[in-house]
């Protein structure tokens, strides 16, 4: 049986209004998400989404509800305590990729760790490797400017994976590349899903890339609509192929 790692149960969202009654982004939803595995969220824009996403991630608290993670209610923490918990325990992957521009890959890299308590040395050898593991270390010391859209998104994956996070939360973080840098940033995440077993949270809007998770959560109108299992699932073993 499948490990409960996220248990969310009765959350909403309610947002206040000025002039209207409270809207309500996410409305009694329940969930769970099992350690290890691969969900990808879809639904339509307004749907309630990136609400949950913002849930997860601690960015912001439900109005009702509560979210467990490993059995602990995340949301009763303090803010200095939820700092701690995002730090050791959550990756984020934005859309908009959210490196530093004065920082190089590798620094875009090792600044977390070393936020993380790792000594400066350390955190540049962890950074290098995992450029490396993302066939970029030949890119270690240029700026993001410098660097393509694709190679961007895959310094922010390597950001992410470098920190030995618990879940990775990955928010529609193909919506700007075309398509064969989407596959590949598809394929990484897979890859690490498999490889160093670490839980990911993906939203996105294409049909193709929920068929590769192991899940598929449909939100409409700030509810769990439905649950799939796609048909046919990628191999446990990811080849990726990024040239």
């Amino acid at each position: 049986m499948s490990e409960t790692l996220i248990n969310i149960r009765g959350v909403t969202k309610k947002y206040a209004s000025s002039d209207v009654a409270p809207v309500a982004a996410l409305n009694g939803v329940d969930l769970e998400i099992y350690r290890g595995e691969f969900v990808v969220i879809t639904g339509a824009s307004g749907s309630g989404k990136s609400t949950l996403l913002n849930l997860l991630g601690l960015l912001d608290d439900p109005t009702s509800g509560e979210i467990q993670f490993n059995g602990q209610n995340i949301h009763t923490l303090n803010e200095m305590e939820k700092n701690r918990f995002r730090l050791e325990t959550i990756s984020f992957v934005f859309q908009f990729f959210n490196l530093i521009d004065n920082y190089t890959a590798a620094e875009n890299i090792s600044f977390q760790l070393e936020l993380q308590g790792m000594d400066h040395q350390e955190a540049r050898k962890k950074a290098i490797e995992t450029l490396r593991y993302l066939q970029l270390e030949g890119k270690a010391d240029l700026y993001p400017q410098n660097l393509s859209g694709g190679e961007q998104q895959r310094v922010a994956i390597g950001r992410a994976l470098a920190k030995d996070s618990l879940v990775i939360i990955a928010d529609e973080p193909t919506a700007h590349l075309d398509s064969r840098n989407a596959q590949i940033v598809m394929d990484i995440l897979r890859h690490i899903n498999t490889t160093f077993k670490r839980t990911i949270i993906l939203v996105t809007h294409e049909p193709n890339q929920a068929e590769q998770a192991d899940r598929q959560i449909i939100i409409h109108d700030g509810r769990v609509s439905a649950i799939k299992v796609p048909d046919t699932k990628e191999s446990q073993t990811i080849q990726i192929s990024l040239k």
